[in-house]
């Protein structure tokens, strides 16, 4: 299915970034910056029956992920309701639970988990604690990520506590209501897949001590079919550049034993590196994004990892690109991602391999 509109030599040019469409031949992301009785008849005798042949189960090849940036499921505190809002613009469409991530759903569907960043709340609070930017969703919002698709968030970001410790515990019990997992803040979501084990962590980036309790934590969860993915709330906002911070805490987390780095925090997209053979991303930028009706840059993109399997470890690891903007209307944000095709996906994934080529090599 070429959903994506590409020609031949535009996938031939995309060695940098990955393959960026469903179905066409896979380019790995470590060519970026660092690299599935019969019956007898009534008074006949029935036939000896033939001997049984063992039935060969194959065991699963890889697991596929797909993950996303930041995805404020709600308003602002000082904009809830207003024309242009998240909530007019939910209320407005005929399927308010199906419609943020209905773009997109039908890739989700296809894989074994997905991951978002939750930036904000879910709570019927009033009070807010962030005097300038507190985000919050009503409860059933949580339905949102259920129907997308999305299986599991990070919770550990800046705005986890926009109302308090009340409404981060609204929060995870809106999210246990409906299924999702949650990981962050000392929360661990560890689940099983086709056999692997699935840990994920999440972690501010600023914080002093950050790097030492994160390469504790990967020590303590890698193992045997284990996968240790860890998330960074983490960079400046605005900036397409990593900080070296960035990187620092990027590669310790691989050095300790993690598989993949996913970050988030910019509202901007930055570079990918393969590090040790394990992906980095660095910022995914913006997804559905409730906060914020005109944003400046609406480039994302879906990064989906495929884990190779042989036996019960991973052989390998494989990053692609899947180029997004993170509305359908070209001229506002009306919160609804949709996938790119032609020009327009191979601009973003062109910026994406200038921002990864320009990744400070040591």
């Amino acid at each position: 299915m070429d959903w994506m509109g590409l020609d031949k030599p535009l996938l031939e040019g995309l060695a940098l970034l990955g393959c960026v469409a469903v179905g066409c031949a896979t380019t790995p992301v470590e060519t970026l910056r660092g690299g599935a009785v019969a019956e007898a008849t009534a008074g006949l005798q029935a036939p000896a029956a033939a001997p049984k042949t063992a039935v060969k189960v194959e065991a699963p090849t890889e697991i596929v992920l797909h993950a996303v940036g930041d995805c404020a499921i709600g308003d602002l505190h000082h904009g809830a309701g207003a024309p242009g809002s998240f909530a007019a613009e939910i209320a407005a469409a005929d399927d308010p639970m199906g419609y943020p991530f209905s773009g997109v759903a039908e890739l989700f569907a296809h894989d074994d988990l997905t991951i978002a960043n939750l930036e904000g709340t879910f709570t019927d609070r009033k009070a807010w604690h962030n005097p300038v930017f507190s985000i919050r969703g009503a409860p059933e919002n949580a339905q949102m990520l259920v129907r997308g698709g999305v299986e599991l968030v990070d919770v550990e970001n800046n705005h986890a506590f926009d109302y308090g410790v009340e409404g981060h515990e609204d929060t995870k019990a809106a999210l246990e209501k409906v299924g999702v997992g949650y990981f962050g803040r000392d929360n661990v979501d560890r689940r099983t897949i086709k056999g692997m084990k699935i840990v994920n962590l999440g972690y501010l980036g600023g914080p002093k001590g950050t790097r030492a309790k994160m390469v504790a934590d990967v020590a303590r969860e890698r193992g045997p079919s284990t996968i240790v993915i860890v998330s960074f709330h983490w960079g400046v906002e605005g900036y397409y550049a990593t900080h070296p911070d960035q990187q620092r805490l990027g590669r310790a987390a691989i050095d300790a034993g993690a598989s993949l780095v996913l970050g988030h925090h910019p509202h901007v997209v930055q570079g990918i590196e393969t590090y040790r053979d394990r992906p980095i991303v660095y910022s995914m930028g913006n997804f559905v994004f409730g906060a914020n009706s005109r944003p400046q840059d609406m480039d994302s993109f879906i990064y989906r990892v495929r884990f190779g399997l042989e036996g019960a470890e991973v052989a390998s690891v494989k990053g692609e690109v899947i180029p997004v903007r993170i509305s359908s209307d070209p001229n506002r944000n009306d919160f609804r991602p949709r996938l790119l095709q032609g020009a327009e996906a191979k601009r973003v994934v062109d910026k994406i391999g200038d921002l990864s080529a320009k990744l400070p090599a040591t």
